[in-house]
């Protein structure tokens, strides 16, 4: 008998237990998410929400802000237009880190492409499908120390001639390395954590906008895949910052 009662309350110990550490498991990923979903409101505030009172920077190419062409109008955010906006002295060129860039715009295009600044030959191009906003290269690597023309066409340009250039230069291998052994670090950080991606990805975003490489810190955030509402409105707020009819004015 006693033998019995024992089973039955070792039996419902383990059930006790197992529900305790599901309620702390559930609560600690609540916490995580909600820490996630703050820091990224925070990062943008941080990092890209800059005052209006900030004397305006001159885009490089004589890019504006944005372009409104007949009833169309685009804006290319990046690489080129964020690193412009408050961030980086006009005078330097709108370095990188990756070497198979994202790239990210608000409006309508019809074709971009990527040739060297030296060459007239096209090393990558693509079709831009109705409302699409994002592009990842995937031609072959660019290389370290070049600079490049990321050329865009809208629906009233020619074959021959784009509507738009900007201009942007994948950084020296030095400096690349440099950064991709401090990138290593965290990288191993993070998997040690078990961290998941969405952090992984708000991680990386502060990393790079620390060291004003804004371009990779937006490749980070709009490739998230399943992003949670919180990111969704990051990124919403990011194409409403640079694009926005006030600012594309100046």
């Amino acid at each position: 008998m006693h033998k019995k009662l024992n089973s039955m309350l070792f039996f419902l110990s383990l059930i006790i237990a197992f529900f305790g550490a599901l309620s702390i498991i559930k609560t600690q990923n609540i916490s995580e998410n909600n820490n996630t979903n703050d820091r990224w409101e925070k990062v943008f505030q941080d990092s890209f929400n800059q005052s209006d009172e900030d004397p305006p920077v001159i885009p490089k190419d004589g890019a504006s802000r944005g372009r409104t062409l007949g009833s169309s109008s685009f804006c290319l955010v990046s690489p080129g237009l964020i690193e412009v906006e408050e961030k980086i002295s006009d005078t330097r060129p709108t370095f990188i880190w990756n070497t198979r860039p994202t790239f990210i715009w608000q409006g309508e295009l019809r074709r971009i492409e990527i040739r060297p600044a030296n060459s007239e030959e096209v090393l990558w191009a693509e079709k831009v499908q109705g409302n699409q906003q994002i592009v990842i290269y995937n031609g072959e690597s660019l290389k370290p120390g070049n600079t490049y023309y990321w050329r865009i066409y809208d629906s009233s340009a020619s074959e021959t001639f784009p509507t738009l250039r900007i201009t942007f230069r994948v950084m020296d291998v030095l400096e690349r390395q440099v950064i991709t052994q401090e990138l290593e670090k965290l990288d191993t950080r993070l998997k040690q954590a078990k961290a998941k991606p969405e952090t992984i990805a708000l991680a990386k975003v502060k990393f790079w906008a620390e060291r004003n490489l804004f371009s990779d810190a937006l490749s980070e955030a709009f490739t998230v895949k399943n992003p949670s509402t919180e990111l969704q409105d990051f990124r919403s707020n990011i194409l409403q910052h640079f694009c926005s009819t006030s600012k594309r004015n100046r």
